[in-house]
């Protein structure tokens, strides 16, 4: 918001005059605070205080960049070095100028993402900490220890202090205390293996420049004396440990002047408090406040929607907002039957700006809550024709051009992989048709042979330049590093040349990710010694269990496209039309996650508010939100989203209508699109001529079916090869062992541990397992699992065991294979599935399709009655026995007939799931994958 020099409010002149000591301006959205900021650093350059004596941080190196622009252009006076800096720039200057006080070497390096996550793993397997380490799931949490270990940095806690604390503590019988326990030796390891690699993180830089002011009184000294004046943006978004640097910076002269806005408080999930507006006052109490109060940005309507929901936080800082640019349009809400329409009608209505020359396409923006739900608008505005552009969305690594990229370096490693091999052929350079295609691929899977040996021999130009492409680059490989041989490769392919991008905007956005993509490769090849392609697949490899995605590349701001971002990444902007959808509960406000571990009480420094509740932040989100538009604002809502349930309207609803609102209803901006709907993955079809008719189907063909379709096309129409995974090979090491055991039980020769003990090892040899990091940790877990079992008496001789079905289902034939059949005393009988993962209740495993299939071949096929249907849980030897009437047995039958229906028709569209996706083998064929 640009405020001109003569046009300072008294509130804001009070501000920029403020002569000395602690200053706090409490600062409502659009008021002008950067023109405040900027002013006050002209006033005190005028003042004879030297640029290089000023300190003014921020929190984004977007906002840094911003705000020293201004100032250029506001002070004229001849100037050094200008110290307008993020907290972390900031922070890691100053540890490399004195951070060897605290033993911290010059030469630190911030550490990556990945590598973190990367240390994280090698700690835990090699503490396997009780309470969170489970040899199935070795990474599982991995996540939520990073995030405490963030957490306990910003909190300044110190490892020793954790350890001291649990150390203290070592007596109690508390599960969450156990796990706090083993999280403080978990801590201390993982600090002192990053440090042993001259890294840091972020907060580290933060913890560490507080340690040093404190312990050494005259580096605090010098670093007073150095800044006169210190000046804060956003300071509501400053978590404990930022918040103790300023103190220790301001010295005795206490000039620190910050700015925020508790309304606007929305990043507590990286440690920010309002606590500190308040820790502010107690520490200085005698500072001055002033307020601003008069908005330049939001028209009369949009301004009061946003005070009455607002209003509604009883804990806030009392702030009245009045607009200065008068009244506008009402504000819209606009009602949808379904989430595809919702998007639709927010496209139509976007366009219908556009058209009307009422707003520049750059000017709009569709503000969601999460970073998921960006994907249905993208693709409505391309159905309508609109440009647009993803403003820091996530999502890098499974954009088409960047799992181009990577195919192409993954088949160079391992020329026999079939899922990348199907992508190149796919692209123009190739233009291999799909069909023909998925022929060979199924060829070389009957033949037992390599799909790029198949492709070699074919009467294909298209795949015999693929295989010449793909040897010269094994041959470059043998000489090149991996940032140099990627270069050869979009060099040798000419990628970025091909006509076959639509717009220029995309030709942009391809260009950037790509470029961005050989960035992250030569900043793997900084920091690691090994540039050989393996080794950076295995670092990808890493990068993608670590979940550490990076965000889509950034297109220069004079792009005029329409804005997609989340309300986060919005912070700070401005305009004209803004659109909020997808207002519901449990979207917008967004449902509560549980903390998961958390940091013992009596190690946080300071007390909570009630206003960090989860639902004042999402209130203060949805506030910040609003407060983006200038002139119109639109909030969205459907009645379905995922699911079958109907969703209830957000209850913020209420408040942003008031009175004057203007209701519209989806259908009324929806027109039949003319020349068929344009998608913007668009799925890749695959069919066969004269599909063979279904002889039978397997009980994992329907499941595979159910959870996707188009993975049921890739696994077994086209009989693409999967990967193993370690938790589905451990299953059947274990499902190996029980059958070798107990088929050797006779009557003269019982069980004994000694004959299941060696059936295990014998299972375990067997198996070439996939991930030799994970297997003692595996091979002592499955131990455990049998004795168990052993010592609970449950392994008895079975009646049946490993035993096969054939099922005939509507004329369908349905094969499978019961783990075990008890028949017991009195004549029943149980069948018996045995699982390595959690339990699950009775009540929740009536609906499961997998019982449902064993009760109708133990009826229909063995005729065994009466029946019981239990799952065997290995983990924790609990048998849950589940009633399956009849009615549940008609609705499973019910469901294979219609899978069978879908197989035979061909229809085999993808079914994107976030968690699905992320597991499958064929994520980087397939265009529609969400993750």
């Amino acid at each position: 918001m640009i405020v001109s020099r003569t046009a300072l409010t008294e509130a804001q002149r009070a501000a920029v005059d403020h002569p000395k000591g602690p200053l706090l301006i409490v600062a409502g959205a659009g008021t002008g605070k950067t023109r405040v900021l900027v002013e006050r650093y002209r006033r005190l350059r005028q003042a004879g205080i030297a640029a290089e004596r000023i300190l003014l941080l921020t929190f984004t190196e977007k906002a840094a960049r911003e705000v020293l622009d201004r100032v250029e252009q506001e002070d004229y006076l001849p100037a050094g070095e200008r110290f307008i800096l993020t907290y972390h720039a900031f922070a890691q200057r100053f540890l490399q100028e004195d951070g060897w006080l605290c033993g911290i070497p010059r030469g630190f390096r911030i550490v990556s993402e990945v590598r973190k996550w990367e240390l994280m793993r090698d700690v835990l397997l090699a503490l396997r900490p009780p309470h969170l380490f489970h040899a199935q799931r070795p990474f599982e949490r991995i996540g939520e220890l990073l995030k405490l270990v963030e957490r306990a940095k910003q909190e300044l806690i110190s490892p020793a202090e954790f350890r001291a604390w649990s150390e203290a503590n070592a007596g109690v019988d508390d599960p969450m205390i156990g796990a706090q326990r083993a999280a403080a030796l978990v801590y201390t390891e993982y600090q002192e293996r990053m440090l042993a690699e001259d890294r840091l993180d972020f907060d580290d830089t933060i913890f560490f420049s507080v340690q040093l002011l404190a312990a050494e009184p005259s580096v605090a000294t010098r670093q007073s004396q150095r800044f006169a004046h210190v000046m804060v943006d956003e300071f509501q978004d400053t978590n404990f440990a930022q918040s103790r640097l300023l103190e220790l910076l301001t010295g005795p002269d206490r000039n620190l002047c910050v700015v925020g806005d508790d309304d606007q408080s929305i990043y507590k999930f990286r440690g920010a408090s309002v606590a500190n507006l308040a820790r502010f006052r107690a520490v200085y109490p005698d500072a001055t406040v002033v307020r601003l109060e008069e908005n330049y940005r939001s028209r009369g309507p949009i301004l009061r929607a946003a005070a009455r929901l607002i209003a509604e936080d009883p804990d806030r800082l009392e702030k009245r907002l009045t607009a200065t640019r008068g009244e506008g349009t009402a504000v819209n809400v606009l009602t949808a039957t379904s989430v595809t329409d919702e998007a639709d009608a927010v496209a139509a209505f976007v366009k219908r700006a556009i058209d009307e020359g009422r707003h520049r396409p750059n000017a709009i923006a569709v503000l969601l809550r999460a970073n998921a739900h960006l994907h249905n608008f993208a693709r409505a505005l391309q159905r309508s024709g609109v440009a647009y552009q993803v403003s820091g969305g996530r999502g890098f690594y499974q954009q088409p051009e960047i799992k181009d990229c990577l195919a192409y370096l993954r088949a160079v490693d391992m020329p026999d992989d079939t899922v990348c091999l199907m992508r190149l052929l796919s692209l123009p350079r190739y233009a291999v048709d799909a069909v023909q295609a998925g022929r060979w691929a199924r060829r070389a899977r009957d033949d037992g042979r390599r799909f790029f040996d198949i492709l070699q021999e074919a009467n294909d130009d298209g795949a015999r330049r693929l295989c010449g492409d793909l040897r010269h680059f094994a041959e470059q490989a043998l000489r090149l590093g991996v940032d140099d041989l990627f270069y050869q490769v979009m060099e040798h392919t000419r990628y970025l040349d091909l006509e076959r991008f639509q717009g220029p905007i995309e030709r942009l956005q391809v260009s950037a990710n790509v470029q961005k993509l050989a960035e992250l490769i030569a900043a793997y090849c900084d920091e690691h010694a090994d540039h050989h392609l393996a080794a950076y697949l295995k670092h990808l490899d890493a990068t993608e269990a670590a979940q550490a995605d990076e965000e889509i590349a950034p297109l220069d701001e004079s792009v005029n496209a329409v804005h997609l971002m989340t309300v986060h990444q919005a912070k700070g902007l401005e305009f004209g039309l803004v659109i909020v959808p997808h207002l519901v509960e449990g979207r917008f406000p967004a449902s509560r996650r549980g903390e998961g571990l958390t940091l013992p009480d009596e190690l946080l420094k300071e007390e909570l508010p009630a206003a960090e509740l989860h639902l004042a932040e999402e209130r203060r989100l949805a506030y910040v939100a609003i407060t983006r538009a200038r002139e119109e604002l639109i909030c969205t809502l459907a009645g379905r989203y995922e699911g079958v349930k109907d969703w209830r309207p957000s209850r913020f609803l209420k408040p942003i209508r008031g009175k004057d609102a203007r209701e519209l209803a989806a259908i009324s901006l929806l027109v039949p699109p003319a020349g068929g709907i344009v998608e913007v993955a668009r799925q890749v079809e695959l069919p066969l001529n004269d599909a063979p008719p279904i002889a039978a189907l397997s009980y994992t063909q329907v499941d595979t079916y159910l959870r996707c379709p188009q993975m049921y096309q890739y696994r077994f129409v086209f009989r693409l090869p999967t990967r193993p995974k370690p938790q589905m090979q451990f299953g059947r090491i274990l499902h190996e062992a029980l059958k070798d055991a107990l088929g050797s039980i006779e009557r003269e020769k019982p069980l004994t541990w000694a004959m299941l003990d060696s059936a295990y090892v014998a299972a375990w040899a067997r198996e070439r397992f996939c991930a030799p990091e994970q297997a003692p940790s595996l091979q002592d877990l499955g131990r455990t699992y049998l004795r168990r079992a052993f010592d609970a008496g449950d392994l008895s001789k079975p009646l049946l065991l490993e035993q096969p079905f054939s099922l005939r289902v509507n004329g369908l034939r349905l094969t499978g294979r019961i783990d075990r059949v008890d028949r017991h005393p009195d004549g029943s009988y149980e069948v018996i599935d045995y699982k390595t993962g959690s339990a699950k209740r009775a009540a929740d495993l009536q609906r499961d399709l997998q019982l449902g299939v064993y009760a109708l071949a133990a009826r229909e096929v063995f005729r065994f009655d009466p029946l019981s249907l239990s799952y065997y849980y290995l983990e924790t030897s609990e048998r849950v026995t589940v009633d399956k009437p009849q009615d549940r047995l008609e609705d499973d039958r019910q469901t294979i007939v219609k899978v069978a229906e879908g197989i035979r028709a061909e229809l085999f569209p993808a079914r994107p799931d976030r968690m699905k996706c992320s597991g499958c083998d064929f994520r980087l064929l397939c265009p529609s994958a969400a993750v």
